[in-house]
């Protein structure tokens, strides 16, 4: 009879030892392919708080001009973290100058998170000096969006008192992460705005990796 002492054959526990390194490998993989995303995000997002800032320098140079006098001391676009649809509407119609019911907002106003609606206001305005609507596009189109919490795309309209009507999207920027980044520039729950709790200069806020405004990760612009 043939002995078995010469089988190469592998045994239940070199098996185990053979799975457990290959786990170890695969989570120090992951774990590092996890950094090295992180890092690109990171610088991905800085960038673009850099263009932000900049096109917000941009803006200020142009001394662009509120019809509302409760904004003649701002040298910024609006403050409007927080504000639901009726709220920016109003906002913007006081601060142009326009009728109320001159500014629209669709699809309704539960589609889109209150939480966009500082940067929302803020690329708005930007948009309306050509230097810094200009800087804007220099940012990665795919963080930049006016989808709504139901995917839906939402469209600002503006009808001035000659009658004609302009529509543009409703456009925030996103970080990478997927969280649309914060504008603070003055204490946004005082209508109109105390011109002495103006920051000298807004600052952009992006949540980081863990998606929460108030944390370790956060990067800012200051």
């Amino acid at each position: 009879m043939k002995s078995d002492a010469n089988k190469t054959g592998l045994s239940l526990v070199e098996m185990l030892v053979v799975v457990a390194i290959i786990v170890i490998l695969t989570t120090m993989v992951i774990g590092l392919a996890g950094r090295i995303d992180n890092q690109s995000k990171e610088r991905l997002t800085k960038s673009t708080i850099a263009i932000i800032t900049a096109a917000l320098g941009q803006f200020q140079d142009y001394r662009y001009q509120y019809k509302n006098l409760a904004y003649a001391d701002f040298d910024f676009p609006p403050d409007c973290n927080g504000f639901d649809v009726p709220l920016i509407q109003k906002t913007l119609e006081n601060v142009l100058g326009l009728a109320a019911g001159s500014v629209l907002i669709a699809p309704a106003a539960a589609h889109n998170d209150p939480g966009y609606s500082g940067g929302e206001v803020m690329y708005f305005f930007l948009g309306r000096v050509p230097e810094s609507r200009m800087t804007l596009d220099k940012i990665d189109e795919s963080l930049v969006t006016n989808l709504g919490l139901d995917n839906q795309p939402m469209n600002i309209s503006i009808t001035y008192p000659d009658v004609s009507i302009t529509v543009l999207p409703l456009l925030r920027i996103n970080d990478p992460w997927g969280t649309a980044l914060r504008y603070d520039y003055y204490n946004e729950m005082l209508i109109p705005p105390d011109p002495g709790q103006k920051r000298t200069f807004p600052e952009i806020t992006s949540a980081g990796p863990d998606r929460k405004f108030g944390t370790a990760d956060d990067i800012r612009n200051r």
